[in-house]
């Protein structure tokens, strides 16, 4: 793996596929439905005025609170102390240092991640942002629904249609255990769908698991080129908690969907060999990832 990955992550054309995975984990109950600060964003600030690129021009946590102050006093923007306080962080957190990717090359270790409404606003540490296709990478942050009460990650941004926003997890490579997400569709205008990342090497090669409305799939991106490996044609509906977990064991590899096995998507997968881990979602899907686990066999 290159230490320094380069800007141009080319993808194919994966959309043929609708491919990109899907992930979930088991817990606490599902609430109806997560708003985030993006969707906060985008659903009260679009009928004044096109929504402003959070990154051009480039503001400060104080500038951008000055200016929804603004909204809502003089423009009359209807948000409430909670809301306020979600976009607030949405916009906040554009504002990061420049980093150099470093892969960690030494073996995983199991570990969970259970995300913090007290971290809203925040990049995460231990993973990287990739945007395959675009030249520029989508950002990812903590953020938190707009009732205060759970926090989740999610691309800041909507990406084309023939992009995918990536969050890789990098603590280490992966051999043998089970990864497992838990994640929430909210919405999409075109092909939809998100999921989770396994056996990644490099924006050309990996493999993943897409949940969409109308099936989950199983594929492969070998040399920048998605192949489908096997679909099952069960629905995971939007704006609805789903759990996903992908166990690999030796070059076989099971998918199950809220704790049920889906046998269409049981594999040998010659090509495998190891990798690292991470999230993706696809064009302009809003999903929200809440939970995270890697278990280490």
């Amino acid at each position: 793996m290159e230490k320094n990955t380069p800007a141009r992550l080319i993808y194919g054309a994966c959309l043929a596929f609708g491919v990109l995975a899907g992930v979930g984990l088991t817990g606490r109950p599902a609430q109806a439905q997560a708003l985030s600060g993006f969707d906060v964003y985008r659903s009260n600030c679009t009928g004044c005025h096109e929504l402003y690129d959070p990154e051009d021009p480039k503001r400060t946590r104080q500038q951008w609170d000055a200016i929804l102050t603004r909204m809502v006093k003089v423009r009359g923007a209807t948000l409430d102390k909670q809301e306020y306080t979600a976009v607030l962080n949405y916009l906040d957190s554009f504002n990061r240092p420049k980093r150099v990717i470093q892969w960690v090359e030494s073996p995983a270790q199991s570990h969970k991640a259970a995300f913090k409404a007290a971290d809203a606003g925040k990049p995460l540490a231990d993973w990287v942002e990739l945007t395959m296709g675009a030249d520029e990478q989508i950002p990812w942050a903590v953020q938190g629904d707009a009732t205060g009460k759970s926090a989740f990650v999610q691309p800041l941004k909507s990406a084309g249609e023939r992009q995918f926003p990536a969050l890789i997890d990098n603590t280490g490579i992966l051999q043998n255990g089970v990864v497992t997400a838990r994640m929430q569709m909210v919405s999409g205008k075109g092909a939809v769908g998100a999921g989770v990342i396994f056996g990644f090497r490099n924006p050309q090669s990996y493999f993943g698991v897409r949940i969409g409305p109308r099936d989950v799939v199983l594929y492969q991106v070998q040399g920048g080129a998605p192949s489908l490996l096997a679909r099952s044609a069960t629905a995971a509906p939007l704006k609805a908690w789903q759990t996903v977990s992908v166990e690999v064991n030796g070059k076989e590899v099971k998918v199950s969907l809220n704790g049920k096995a889906l046998p269409e998507l049981t594999r040998t997968l010659d090509a495998y060999k190891g990798g690292r881990a991470g999230l993706n979602t696809q064009a302009d899907t809003v999903a929200l990832f809440d939970q995270w686990e890697v278990a280490v066999k």
